[in-house]
């Protein structure tokens, strides 16, 4: 609370030349951050690089938000903003939500995902070293029971920014609603199914280069992924064809190699839930293309699997698995 009273006191301008001046020290560690990234959260190194850009991006939008926002519209800062942020973008969706907080003049209570504290706690740095007061942003890192949840109960928070399962989500709105003040804000971004339609006219080549990229790239682990692809009767052969030797072209290790085109999914937890899915499917002789997967490490195999329709899915399959 002391941290909210000093940086809602700095005017609009201050407080948005700290974030560019944070989103500067981002590009110029640009090299450690894409590390970081990799050897914490599994990430491709180009991957990486394309984070640390989103990052800069959130910086620097929500910096030049928040002086047109002062000219057109003042508001007043709500408090102290709890911003729960999780390992699949550990780095840009973590700034994204603390510097849309900060821009408003929002002191921050952060909790990122307890796979990726090291590149949270190398962002809260940088920001700091921008000229961020201490007070204004305390990172806490832990799981969701023993430090979101007490977080999220605190009557004292202004509001919640959290990104993750739609489960978790809800937890988080009945913890504010029987807690929190009349004014508590939750901004929550949860999971869904993104589907892609294909139909005769479209060209296969190019539908085939985005199913592979938003299906594949980054082991299927992005919210926006592509989980369930419709096809035209009349384009499904050939464009079957051309995808299944697509994904034999696939080079799944290594997410330090540049040549990597699949990389490990986050944990053995959710390599084990992936797995025992697609086992379920192949079962059921649902299954109707799988590539190999090294050895060691939590690789997860890329999978292709027949269903009716969306009602056959009863969750997102967080992995590189398309329906």
């Amino acid at each position: 609370e002391d941290g909210f009273r000093e940086w809602s006191a700095w005017p609009v301008r201050e407080r948005a030349d700290v974030l560019r001046r944070a989103a500067d020290l981002y590009e110029e560690n640009v090299a450690e951050l894409t590390a970081i990234t990799t050897r914490e959260a599994g990430k491709m190194v180009l991957d990486g690089i394309a984070e640390v850009r989103e990052a800069v991006d959130f910086l620097r939008y929500y910096a030049d938000e928040a002086e047109r926002l002062d000219d057109e519209s003042p508001g007043v800062p709500c408090g102290v903003f709890v911003c729960i942020s999780p390992w699949n973008f550990p780095l840009a969706i973590f700034t994204g939500q603390v510097a849309a907080a900060l821009a408003a003049g929002n002191a921050v209570i952060a909790k990122p995902a307890e796979q990726t504290p090291v590149i949270a706690a190398r962002a809260v740095t940088l920001m700091r070293e921008a000229g961020l007061p201490v007070a204004a942003l305390q990172l806490l890192p832990g799981d969701g029971p023993g430090v979101g949840g007490p977080l999220t109960s605190d009557p004292r928070i202004a509001g919640v920014c959290f990104t993750g399962s739609t489960e978790v989500a809800q937890v988080i709105h009945r913890a504010l609603a029987q807690n929190a003040g009349p004014d508590a804000v939750l901004i929550a971004e949860t999971g869904g199914l993104n589907a892609m339609i294909v139909d005769s006219t479209a060209l296969t080549e190019q539908a085939v280069r985005d199913i592979l990229i938003s299906s594949f790239q980054s082991a299927g682990q992005r919210c926006s992924a592509l989980r369930l692809l419709y096809v035209q009767e009349e384009a499904r052969e050939r464009l079957l064809e051309m995808l299944y030797g697509a994904m034999d072209a696939l080079t799944i290790g290594d997410p330090w190699q540049l040549a990597t085109d699949v990389s490990p999914v986050i944990d053995t937890e959710a390599q084990r839930d992936i797995s025992a899915y697609i086992a379920q499917q192949e079962a059921q002789g649902r299954v109707t293309k799988r590539l190999p997967v090294p050895g060691d490490g939590t690789y997860v195999a890329p999978a292709v699997i027949r269903v009716d329709g969306i009602a056959d899915m009863e969750r997102e399959i967080f992995g590189p698995v398309l329906h």
